[in-house]
């Protein structure tokens, strides 16, 4: 790591050298690629993006944590569908299980249609939060608080469910 940190020092004094003899009209250019490698070097100095005031290992327990495995949602969400497929032909090996289907079903009882259906765009068909937003032509933020009250009600739907309990 710090040969590659070495040399991406050594661009950025090269970077900085041709910007001081560009012309005008392309110094801007030379001042972006110096401020890019600045910025890679100080990811790869840190370990963490910079200008974040945390790194990922500190992201709050709410923030890792998900309600359902992100490939059980994708099954389940297929295992609904009549017309999706698994494979080009029409096998649908490795489908949800009954029993994991009952148990989202549950979870997912709570929640509104409208919730329902953004939820399961988001974690069944993964689609990002802009793309449900510009399909449902509601604000990018609007998608985002209706996913995190979604998975506050799963959550605790899961935590007072029998389908969910441990012992």
């Amino acid at each position: 790591m710090l040969d590659l940190i070495q040399e991406y020092d050594e661009a950025l004094r090269c970077v900085e050298k041709m910007r001081e003899r560009a012309e005008e009209e392309d110094k801007p250019i030379w001042g972006s690629m110096a401020s890019d490698l600045r910025y890679a070097i100080q990811w790869m100095m840190t370990g963490r993006q910079p200008g974040t005031r945390r790194g990922v290992e500190r992201l709050a327990a709410y923030q890792k944590e998900k309600s359902f495995d992100p490939l059980i949602m994708q099954k389940f969400f297929r295992s609904t569908c009549d017309s999706y497929y698994w494979t080009e032909d029409g096998n649908q090996e490795n489908a949800i299980t009954e029993w994991d289907k009952n148990r989202i079903e549950d979870a997912l009882s709570v929640l509104t249609e409208r919730e329902k259906e953004v939820y399961l765009m988001s974690r069944g068909q993964m689609l990002s939060y802009e793309d449900i937003a510009k399909l449902l032509c509601v604000s990018k933020s609007t998608i985002q608080t209706t996913i995190e009250r979604a998975e506050n009600k799963i959550r605790k739907q899961i935590s007072q469910s029998l389908f969910f309990s441990t012992g």
